[in-house]
């Protein structure tokens, strides 16, 4: 993590300065605090941290030293930056991993480091770039919405029945943010923050008419699924609304696999949420995940279930008898292979690429001005997520409607 020792006249000097270093710490001043911290082994991880103790020092004072690979000091802070930034850490690390010492009480620490065998030398990160957590936030600032999120049509099929529109889906492109983040997504605990951030923006978006319209288009408004991770669901009431009627809900939380089995008291929190309209999705079920949970005991209004012909498996198919057909989703479709197998499932609820192939096919039959335009055209259109995304469009209230009134 650390470069090397240097040679003779070199280490000298290195340990005059450490002792400089040291000595400043240990005036007797009070109102200070020294930091030492174990980083872990994550590459990551400790890119963070570093990132976070190099600029505390470079902006209030102290050095950054290495006692040991493992083992890592601040020598000091003022004590309230320094409970701020151990705070910060222990959410990082986890608070056995900061220690906060006050000074002067962690003097006979310090003291003793002058004396010690092994010197500390100045922490330095070599090999890697370093990454601050400052850059993030002004490249966030600076990202379109349309750039990272996009639009996905959930469509109900029988065998009687053409498409209608049920529900709309706002995605997450996590591909799209890793690239525009460029090295900053090297950091996994820095891409967790930018999701959430984004994701906070977009649901604070959907309350301001302009930028709902932005997103979403003008037309009429289906019950929506948004990606949410559980830390942006609205909080329990403290009291439950006697005599009120749940309402269906207009929004759904859809969370990922992984982070609704991670949600303790969901089932409550559903009920919770369903008296504001409120419902849950879990996405991610897959037919290796099918095999390791018990999908019928997850408490949602809707399980995303990803296609593949996996899910033929003998299996597979005996975990999905018990689960409910008429609460899943069908996603990932590329294919009449997948809608036939749903369909004799018992599932009437499709989305993937197939499926906005054939939302727009039947747009185009009944738009007037279908022959100046692509079918990946109209559908590029429809899945957009910003007004110039949509630009080109000669029939805009049929591109806003999804699909045909008739049809509806």
């Amino acid at each position: 993590m650390s470069s090397a020792r240097p040679s003779s006249p070199s280490l000298q000097a290195s340990q005059s300065s450490i002792q400089d270093a040291l000595r400043r710490a240990l005036r007797d001043e009070a109102g200070r605090a020294a930091l030492r911290v174990v980083p872990g082994v994550q590459p990551e991880a400790q890119r963070l941290v570093y990132a976070l103790l190099r600029e505390a020092a470079d902006v209030k004072g102290g050095s950054l030293l290495e006692i040991s690979g493992d083992d890592w000091l601040l020598t000091e802070l003022p004590s309230f930056d320094a409970e701020k930034l151990s705070q910060l850490l222990g959410k990082i690390l986890g608070e056995e991993a900061v220690q906060l010492l006050p000074l002067p009480a962690s003097k006979s620490m310090l003291a003793g480091l002058m004396n010690a065998p092994r010197m500390p030398l100045f922490l330095e990160v070599t090999g890697a770039e370093v990454i601050s957590p400052l850059d993030l936030q002004p490249r966030l600032d600076r990202l379109d919405l349309a750039q990272v999120y996009r639009r996905q049509s959930i469509v109900g099929i029988t065998d009687t029945r053409l498409p209608r529109l049920i529900f709309q889906r706002l995605m997450l492109d996590r591909a799209a943010l890793r690239q525009l983040l460029g090295a900053l997504a090297e950091d996994r605990a820095l891409v967790r923050h930018a999701e959430m951030v984004l994701q906070k923006r977009v649901l604070e978006g959907l309350g301001d008419e302009g930028t709902r319209k932005s997103l979403m288009g003008g037309g009429p408004i289906a019950p929506l699924l948004l990606d949410l991770p559980p830390e942006l669901l609205p909080a329990p009431s403290s009291e439950a609304e006697e005599g009120a009627v749940p309402a269906a809900p207009g929004l759904y939380a859809t969370h990922s696999l992984h982070d609704a089995i991670s949600i303790s008291g969901l089932a409550t929190r559903r009920q919770a949420l369903r008296q504001h309209a409120w419902g849950i999705g879990i996405s991610g079920l897959t037919a290796s995940a099918l095999s390791l949970i018990d999908a019928d005991e997850l408490p949602a209004d809707w399980l995303i279930l990803n296609w593949s012909p996996a899910l033929e498996d003998t299996q597979t198919l005996k975990v999905l008898r018990r689960l409910d057909p008429a609460h899943l989703i069908l996603d990932g479709c590329d294919g009449e292979a997948a809608l036939s197998w749903g369909l004799g499932q018992g599932i009437y609820l499709f989305g993937g690429p197939w499926i906005e192939d054939v939302i727009a096919a039947s747009r185009m039959d009944h738009c007037s001005h279908a022959a100046r335009c692509l079918r990946s055209e109209c559908r590029a259109r429809g899945l957009a997520t910003s007004p110039s995304g949509r630009f080109g469009c000669h029939q805009p209230l049929l591109l806003d409607s999804v699909l045909p009134e008739s049809e509806t």
